[in-house]
């Protein structure tokens, strides 16, 4: 009888987990504006391949500084991106990223009050990557339902 017990408390504990961790995930639009759209070109100062994401660091031409907030290291394997990107995404390639911009501070922490850092401004969420002159190149699937940006 404490077999069963312990199997049911177990489960319940591995599901919990679960499940706070994908409602954090995908709390992605509390942080993201996809209304807010924008497109930058600039050269690569380092890629961080990892997990939960990978993060593109780029300097733009005026010298203002972006990071890129991709897939993670996991996603981009299965997708059978991994290898491409890691050949075209180095240091000091040319790259165009589309993507949605970061919330302000004040508007993420209308979601989640015990958020504690600052939002950095020049932050994107990418639909669209690609390298300048190659044929290097990565966007998100379309999506069934895009968002109503009206008056937005």
């Amino acid at each position: 009888m404490k077999k069963p017990a312990f199997v049911i408390l177990a489960t319940t504990i591995c599901v919990g987990t679960a499940a706070s961790s994908a409602l954090a995930h995908h709390s992605h639009p509390f942080f993201y504006d996809v209304c807010k759209m924008a497109t930058v070109e600039g050269r690569i100062d380092s890629v961080q391949f990892k997990d939960p994401h990978t993060l593109i660091f780029l300097k733009l031409d005026d010298g203002t500084a972006y990071t890129v907030d991709w897939n993670s290291l996991s996603a981009l394997e299965r997708d059978g991106v991994l290898g491409p990107a890691k050949a075209a995404l180095v240091f000091g390639a040319r790259i165009s990223v589309t993507g949605a911009r970061i919330r302000s501070t004040a508007e993420i922490r209308e979601h989640f009050p015990d958020f504690t850092s600052v939002a950095n401004p020049n932050t994107l969420d990418p639909t669209a990557i690609r390298r300048v002159g190659d044929s290097f190149s990565w966007a998100m699937r379309p999506t069934q339902n895009p968002p109503d940006c009206k008056g937005k």
